[in-house]
């Protein structure tokens, strides 16, 4: 079924070349928010001259002629640059990029991007990749360009609390069980016994680079990880924070907004003028945290976790 699919097909699922890359990058960039992830990935290889096999082309076929109209990031998660619309020429886009993914691509951890693509393709692609362990259809996609509004009534006390600064690895025996906690809360899963060496790696990457962010403080009389966040896509002039995380015997003293501020004035003086992020939309004191702080909706995400 896939391959006659394919043979019919107007448009064609293939790696990306070289040449493509401004394209690609142009196409991306109508929503870098949005398509944070496949930027990075498209900057990098720019800046490197190295093309990874996880970067796929969509390519339109006009007589002789091709035009390159859509781009999949295929790594650990899938993220596509797709039209957005419900008319049959985007219908029939959809379908074809959906048969080439099941042709040619490995099946993801996760498809993670703006809903209404992510959850067409998801569509399109479960009977051969599902069952879903569990799909997010609707977190909110926020965003920040400017100074972040100061909030008041934090409670500090008995913390010793130090200021937000970028993590070095000195943090590094603090701050993995912050990220595990994190993690396990968040994905469902414990990343120290399913990939361990692959998740220590990354976040010691993302330390090194200074896209990691901490505060420490003092609980119970010992120093520990009172609030942390990272910078986990960075690319299009867009910083995407992830994992932002409060010791959970603190939550509710405003440790969050604090937090967030500091971090939002140091990411965009140190690594790009917008702050971005998604949120599950059931999940509305951490939305009403961001929305305190000056994050605006910017659109709507989508995860499927297979």
């Amino acid at each position: 079924m896939t391959d006659s699919l394919l043979r019919r097909a107007q448009h064609s699922l293939a790696p990306l070349q070289r040449r493509d890359l401004d394209a690609a990058i142009a196409l991306a960039r109508r929503d870098p928010v949005a398509h944070v992830v496949p930027l990075m990935h498209l900057e990098t290889a720019r800046g490197s001259g190295i093309m990874t096999g996880s970067l796929w082309g969509v390519r339109r076929r006009s007589g002789l002629h091709s035009s390159l109209v859509g781009l999949v990031w295929n790594g650990a998660n899938l993220s596509a640059v797709l039209p957005e619309g419900d008319d049959e020429d985007q219908d029939s886009l959809r379908a074809e990029v959906a048969a080439g993914a099941i042709a040619r691509l490995t099946r993801p951890a996760a498809l993670v991007g703006p809903a209404d693509v992510t959850l067409d393709l998801w569509g399109r692609v479960e009977p051969w990749w599902g069952p879903a362990r569990e799909v997010r259809a609707r977190q909110v996609s926020m965003a920040i360009d400017h100074e972040p509004r100061r909030v008041a009534g934090i409670d500090a006390s008995g913390l010793d609390l130090e200021a937000v600064r970028r993590a070095t690895l000195d943090d590094y025996d603090l701050l993995l069980p912050a990220c595990v906690h994190m993690f396990i809360g968040e994905v469902g899963y414990d990343p120290m016994r399913h990939g361990r060496a692959g998740y220590e790696e990354r976040l010691r990457y993302l330390v090194r680079a200074g896209r990691s962010y901490v505060q420490m403080g003092v609980v119970d009389g010992t120093r520990q990880v009172v609030f942390k966040a990272e910078v986990g896509a960075l690319g299009g002039d867009v910083a995407q924070l992830q994992g932002v995380w409060v010791h959970p015997d603190l939550r509710g003293r405003g440790l969050a907004r604090a937090g967030l501020g500091a971090v939002i004035d140091a990411v965009r003086v140190q690594l790009a003028p917008t702050v971005s992020l998604y949120v599950n939309d059931f999940n509305p004191v951490a939305i009403r945290a961001y929305d305190a702080v000056g994050f605006r909706e910017v659109g709507t995400f989508a995860t499927v976790m297979l």
